[in-house]
């Protein structure tokens, strides 16, 4: 009569150790995604040059300063598209005083660990659920082993707007879009 062995060898994880990565990881470590657009962002291929420790904490600490400014710009500029980013009179109030609410982030279109610079035209106020998706499930898995110095060509999520509004709410209310355009065109014309 054979007899099965209950006591067979088998390997145990090591405590900490991550899991194997999945098809979907390792093409987006590649720059290769099932998508073309995220969260309203469109992809686009842009070349990623990781600046020296020195000049990316410069631009960290210059970035407190240029973020109020910022806010403050957007406040005065585009209440209109803060509106139809869901954002309340109190929460507006707030950016027009150079502090984004709380929930929101300022995010650099090009981040500064790519090379991005504090300028208005690379930021954008957005909630960081959202933001934080731009980050970990298109730009981190490409550049997650680059250090300072090296350059390659890489996937981001880019947007030309300075206010995010989530492309659901776009869809819902089309009109209002526009009609926030042409509020904002008439008001050209009479300044």
């Amino acid at each position: 009569m054979i007899t099965e062995d209950k006591f067979v060898h088998a390997k145990r994880a090591k405590k900490g150790a991550k899991p194997p990565k999945t098809a979907a990881q390792l093409n987006a470590a590649q720059g290769k995604f099932p998508f073309t657009e995220i969260n309203g962002f469109k992809l686009k291929e842009v070349e990623w040059t990781v600046p020296d420790k020195k000049t990316r904490k410069r631009r960290r600490s210059a970035f407190g300063k240029v973020r109020e400014e910022f806010l403050k710009h957007i406040g005065a500029t585009m209440e209109p598209a803060l509106r139809e980013m869901g954002l309340t009179d109190k929460q507006i109030e707030q950016v027009k005083k150079g502090t984004a609410p709380n929930g929101y982030n300022v995010h650099h279109k090009l981040p500064i660990h790519g090379g991005g610079k504090n300028e208005f035209s690379n930021l954008i106020l957005m909630p960081i659920k959202p933001h934080d998706e731009l980050h970990h499930k298109v730009m981190d898995p490409q550049v997650a082993q680059m250090q300072s110095g090296d350059s390659k060509k890489v996937i981001i999520p880019w947007t030309d707007d300075m206010v995010y509004v989530d492309p659901e709410r776009k869809k819902a209310q089309p009109q209002k879009s526009v009609l926030i355009a042409k509020a904002m065109e008439s008001r050209r014309g009479r300044a």
